[in-house]
């Protein structure tokens, strides 16, 4: 138990150290959490080893800092948001798809696992963006409502695409098309079943809790609302991240939203984030690295690029969103993040992938991780933005 306490005040210590060296270069914060993370972890200095207990509070720290974002959501502008959020989705998947499968024949020629490759490559994980967004102020910005919901809709629609896969396929153990319709079918409930409650609950919270003062009871009843809806939301088949952002959105139009934002800011940006950024640097291992694996990881890595960019701020540009928003969407949708990783291990454990798949999906986490934070300040910055409106 006394490595464990220790191991966590390291972690806090040097991710609050990285920040403040990461705000020193003008850096937002996260990126030096990121980076405090590799150097404490194996590929560095080996003091924190990524076992089942910071596994444990990286997983609570990452669905608490979903929680937060949908808690902070204004609501509003995420409806507006909803086809521009969709069609961003669509293309955020179809064009990654697409060009990871072809760029796939240039190391394979197995076609399943070709384009399982693409599949991999179409997830999107919003955690370290979100973070990035809100230090940037952008949030709750046109930005940022499309990115966060075009997220959450490319989470739902990539679990179908798996589980088509796995069917087709032939190599998904028990995934037939009974079983495939089922999922399905759990998964649109879910769907209609969060919508049904985002639009119509809160109106009867409010009602029934508007009277009372709020206290620190409302937050634990919150906390637990919001670990429900990730179980749900995980045993569905989908991420429970979704499930913690979508509960997130509902109490979003509580009475008592501030004091819920309080207490949650605290727990999370003082403790539970801070250790699921780091545990990105503490996960990363790169026992088995070879040249081809760094010819793979870097092909991964610029379809990982360039198709978010082009596909999802192409669909912007659809939406009549500038040059500069546009290409914003598109960065934000870069970091990979714990999606790729669960999307890979089904992969490798249903024998669609190989480790020679696995170990640069891996690296491709981590370098999209560590350069989305970068990208959004960059596209952010006056001087881009400028820049780009000189050239309309």
């Amino acid at each position: 138990m006394e490595k464990v306490l220790l191991q966590i005040a390291l972690i806090l210590v040097a991710t609050k150290v990285g920040g403040i060296a990461a705000r020193k270069f003008k850096m937002p914060e996260v990126l030096g959490a990121l980076i405090a993370g590799v150097l404490i972890g194996p590929v560095a200095f080996h003091l924190v080893a990524y076992d089942s207990n910071i596994k444990l509070l990286a997983n609570l720290g990452v669905i608490m800092l979903m929680f937060l974002a949908g808690l902070e959501t204004n609501l509003t502008e995420f409806k507006k948001a909803g086809l521009s959020a969709f069609v961003i989705a669509i293309a955020g998947i179809t064009v990654p798809l697409l060009l990871g499968t072809l760029s796939a024949y240039l190391f394979f020629q197995d076609f399943w696992q070709n384009i399982f490759i693409g599949v991999i490559l179409t997830a999107t994980s919003v955690s370290i963006t979100v973070e990035t967004l809100a230090e940037l102020g952008k949030l709750n910005t046109r930005v940022g409502i499309n990115i966060l919901g075009a997220a959450v809709i490319d989470d739902i629609l990539g679990l179908i695409i798996i589980s088509v896969l796995l069917a087709v396929s032939g190599k998904g153990g028990n995934s037939g098309s009974g079983s495939l319709a089922v999922m399905i079918t759990e998964i649109l409930a879910f769907c209609v079943i969060s919508i049904i409650a985002i639009l119509f609950l809160p109106k009867l919270l409010n009602k029934l809790l508007k009277d009372i003062q709020p206290s620190r009871t409302f937050l634990t009843f919150s906390i637990a609302a919001a670990m429900l809806a990730a179980f749900i939301a995980e045993s569905v088949g989908i991420a429970a991240i979704t499930g913690a952002y979508l509960c997130g959105l509902l109490l979003s139009q509580f009475v008592h939203k501030e004091t819920l934002e309080r207490g949650l800011k605290s727990i999370s940006s003082g403790f539970l984030a801070p250790i699921f950024f780091a545990s990105v640097g503490i996960e990363t291992n790169l026992e088995g690295f070879s040249l081809n694996t760094m010819l793979i990881a870097i092909c991964m890595l610029l379809v990982a690029v360039i198709g978010k960019v082009i596909g999802c701020g192409g669909a912007a540009r659809i939406f009549k969103m500038s040059r500069s928003e546009s290409l914003q969407v598109g960065v934000g949708m870069v970091s990979r993040g714990e999606v790729a990783i669960i999307t890979a291990n089904i992969g490798l454990q249903a024998g669609i992938i190989n480790n020679q798949v696995f170990l640069p999906t891996i690296l491709v986490v981590i370098l999209t991780t560590i350069i989305t934070p970068v990208l959004l300040k960059l596209s952010f910055s006056h001087r881009y933005e400028t820049l780009l409106r000189k050239e309309q």
